[in-house]
């Protein structure tokens, strides 16, 4: 269930595009479809974290944004009134719509000459491009906030905030001082650190984290009298399997090896082939394994192998393997059993 709780100061604080909002989100039962794009939305205002935020600093344009992904659901309200749904009028939302046009957007005011003896200096506007940075180790994090104009500020500050990082007042960076804290933070977020907020790495934490890695997905397949075995699971270089079992088992989210490397164990990663282990398994309630061996007849070829293209997308299976599949996929394609020509001449084609 999806909620949005506007401010009761909304006509005074859209044309400053500050308009606090309150989302209550309840995922103990999945989404319905028709609120999947605001969900999208909203976790494109927060930057793309994992959780969304209590509250958000949204401006016209977003809330207009969101209005709009919405439209004709009762999901709206005011924050003193929760439970009195704002009423729809056609597309527009009584009370809110009328805040959020264009057309009420006060102009600019007007830009007065500055005196010649009194030179001025103008803001940079630096700072409103300032991105996210990440600073650091394998054993600490110094991560410095975009600036406060960016969207993604609110999602940010929730980010360190929620996995125990502490402000130093004099450099403005939010530290995490933890080596076990600090991996798992990275195996969560690394890669949505990179990708989804893109954020600034210094060189200094590129060198201090080059010997860190991802744990990939393994996936063997042989053939044994007629049926394939496929072995499915985490591969991590050297780690002892045993290694990665008790790392899944307490939800730590890396391995080490003997030389020092450090792998990080992906939580999506790990769902993936969890989700494909228990279908494989055909069990709903199989606990994650860090490797698993199946024997799969040669009637499921073409199944398992879309599990794998979803899972690993450029395995190159067996050339038997892969010639079953083709053939269970394309049974057109089959050639036609060979029979005897007096048998062949009674059939019709």
């Amino acid at each position: 269930m999806l909620r949005v709780l506007l401010p009761p100061n909304l006509a005074a604080s859209a044309p400053r595009d500050a308009i606090a909002v309150k989302v209550d989100l309840d995922l103990s039962r999945p989404p319905s479809a028709e609120v999947m794009p605001a969900l999208v939305i909203l976790q494109r205002l927060c930057g793309g974290a994992a959780t969304l935020p209590p509250f958000l600093q949204l401006t016209r344009a977003q809330l207009r944004e969101l209005v709009v992904a919405l439209k004709g659901q009762s999901v709206f309200a005011f924050v003193n009134a929760p439970q009195s749904p704002l009423l729809w009028i056609g597309p527009r939302l009584r009370g809110v719509s009328e805040h959020l046009d264009e057309a009420r957007e006060p102009a600019p005011p007007p830009i007065r000459p500055t005196p010649v003896a009194r030179p001025s200096v103008r803001p940079s506007n630096s700072t409103s491009s300032t991105p996210l940075t990440v600073d650091g180790s394998e054993h600490y994090l110094a991560i410095s906030l975009p600036s406060r104009e960016q969207s993604g500020y609110a999602a940010a500050l929730d980010l360190v905030k929620s996995h125990g990082f502490t402000l130093d007042a004099l450099t403005r960076k939010w530290w995490l001082r933890d080596r076990h804290k600090t991996l798992n933070f990275l195996a969560v977020h690394l890669d949505a650190l990179r990708n989804t907020w893109h954020a600034n790495f210094t060189d200094n934490f590129e060198k201090n984290t080059a010997k860190l890695a991802e744990a990939d997905v393994q996936c063997d397949i042989a053939e044994t009298a007629g049926e394939f075995t496929l072995t499915l699971g985490l591969n991590a270089g050297r780690v002892p399997e045993e290694n990665l079992r008790t790392a899944l088992a307490t939800n730590r989210g890396y391995v080490e090896d003997a030389s020092g490397k450090v792998y990080l164990l992906s939580p999506e990663k790990i769902s993936r082939i969890t989700a494909a282990q228990r279908a494989l398994a055909g069990s709903a309630t199989a606990p994650a394994s860090a490797r698993r061996t199946w024997r799969i007849p040669a009637a499921r070829v073409a199944e398992v192998q879309e599990l794998i293209d979803e899972l690993v997308p450029h395995f190159q299976p067996p050339a038997a393997w892969k010639a079953r599949s083709e053939a269970l996929r394309n049974l057109s394609a089959l050639a036609p059993a060979p029979l005897a020509p007096d048998h062949a001449a009674l059939r019709r084609p």
